[in-house]
């Protein structure tokens, strides 16, 4: 089971007008058409899905299968970072630390 404070890194992508982030170690995915909208909207995603399980008492993110295989192969071959921002709304006791590459 992983722990709340282990790295969940995530590969950001255009899809047309779009920018996409695809975490790798959960299938979870958003979108936004600027940088800072997608890093705030990944934050959020994650954080979310940390407070509906606490509240719930379950363990974050258990059900939720890996990326498939592609986005994992587009993280290895990025070689941009990208640093994440905190969004402010959340406890930083719900944060998980993000690791993002651009591809």
């Amino acid at each position: 089971m992983p722990r709340t404070n282990d790295a969940i890194h995530a590969v950001i992508f255009r899809n047309g007008e779009w920018l996409v982030a695809q975490c790798l170690e959960y299938d979870i995915a958003t979108q936004a058409r600027a940088l800072r909208d997608l890093l705030y909207e990944v934050e959020r995603i994650v954080a979310a899905h940390i407070l509906v399980a606490d509240k719930e008492g379950m363990e974050p993110f258990a059900n939720l299968p890996k990326a498939p295989k592609r986005f994992w192969q587009m993280y290895k071959n990025a070689t941009a970072r990208v640093e994440p921002i905190r969004p402010a709304e959340f406890p930083a006791a719900y944060h998980r630390p993000l690791e993002l590459r651009a591809a």
